[in-house]
């Protein structure tokens, strides 16, 4: 493995070629892989990029092998210091994954990092989180992609399952007719609470320094958050996702003082447009709901992605509301609708299970350092 290159980054040194070319090998064959923009990637290990005002990273990459990369920030997970692994992608082969694991592992002692945790890019707003199963039917944007045996492959190098998370999948119309009833019921005497709106992404961009707060107070306590600075929430949170966003089916709940109260986003399933195995795919980077919405083929599919509520109005059944008015709201412009990527001890996933429908599962894994 002499072509091996491996150690603390330098965000000033362009990106290994063989750090970039490695998924375009691995999933060559593969009709449901959305891509992989060499541009964005670059990127995002780029000086210009916010994250490394207080954060390190370090990478590596055995040609044509395996890939790593690792980040260690001034943030601590339950207490202690962590560094997280991520950008991982293998051929099924334990040797070269041994080699970047045991020099991702002596730099993020070095840090100070006493667990390991991953696949996390960057940060949790990032990509992150590993697909354990449903490889036959592909992914939507957003979601874990990768190859069947990496489960076993960061298992067989020591890693476990710290978290499980899971997207459940339905029929809307069946998911609609099963909440009108009852949430028209009782909607009125939340409407005296606030009121749940359409949320567009004019208002998202409108109100992005308010928002930005209230990211921090409603997330701030999830496993390994990572506060953003204004300029990267900008980055990661602005245009782009206003863009994408749907303004039929996402939810804006709005105190009558005018606070934000709590949102529910929701995206349309773009990966028809951005799969290899469409000869006319899309680049990532140009979509926007606006114009691309319309050449979706039927089904299509409502991905309800974001939901939090602010502790201020967290009494009052705000996020099971939110569901609901999403689901009615998707009616006309979806046939089915999924609650993605929920951690499985989340009690907000009560509200899809009980829907029933196809279910895929993620992990997230760890190591002591």
């Amino acid at each position: 493995m002499a072509d091996a290159w491996m150690g603390a980054w330098q965000p000033e040194m362009p990106l290994p070629a063989a750090f970039i070319e490695l998924p375009q090998q691995l999933y060559a064959d593969d009709p449901h892989w959305l891509g992989e923009d060499a541009q964005a990637l670059a990127r995002q290990f780029a000086a210009d990029n916010p994250w490394f005002a207080t954060g390190r990273a370090w990478l590596g990459v055995i040609p044509g092998q395996a890939r790593l990369a690792g980040f260690v920030s001034e943030q601590l997970v339950e207490g202690e210091s962590a560094a997280f692994f991520g950008f991982w992608e293998s051929i099924d082969d334990p040797a070269p994954n041994k080699l970047l694991f045991q020099g991702l592992t002596d730099w993020a002692r070095d840090q100070g990092a006493k667990r390991l945790y991953g696949p996390i890019n960057f940060s949790t707003f990032g990509s992150y989180r590993l697909r354990l199963d449903g490889f036959d039917v592909g992914c939507f944007p957003g979601e874990p992609w990768n190859l069947p045996y990496y489960p076993a492959l960061l298992e067989s190098l020591g890693l476990e399952l710290r978290h499980r998370y899971l997207s459940t999948f339905n029929d809307t119309a069946q998911v609609a007719d099963s909440v009108r009833q009852d949430y028209l019921r009782v909607k009125p005497q939340l409407e005296q609470v606030v009121s749940l709106e359409a949320l567009t992404g004019e208002f998202w961009l409108a109100h992005l320094d308010e928002l930005y707060g209230f990211v921090g107070d409603v997330f701030g306590a999830n496993f390994a958050y990572t506060p953003l600075s204004r300029e990267a929430f900008a980055q990661h949170c602005g245009t782009s996702l206003a863009e994408r966003l749907c303004p039929h089916s996402s939810v804006l709940a709005r105190a009558h003082d005018g606070r934000i109260a709590g949102f529910f986003l929701v995206y349309p399933d773009y990966s028809p447009l951005l799969r290899q195995g469409n000869p006319q795919r899309l680049p990532a980077a140009s979509i926007n709901q606006a114009e691309h919405f319309a050449q979706l083929p039927t089904p299509r599919r409502a991905l309800a992605k974001t939901g939090g509520v602010h502790p201020d109005f967290r009494q009052h059944g705000l996020f099971t509301a939110m569901g609901c008015e999403l689901s009615l709201r998707a009616e006309g412009h979806y046939q089915q609708i999924a609650a993605t990527l929920v951690r499985a001890d989340n009690n907000s996933r009560q509200f899809a299970l009980r829907h029933g429908g196809d279910a895929h599962h993620y992990g997230l894994y760890q190591s002591t350092l």
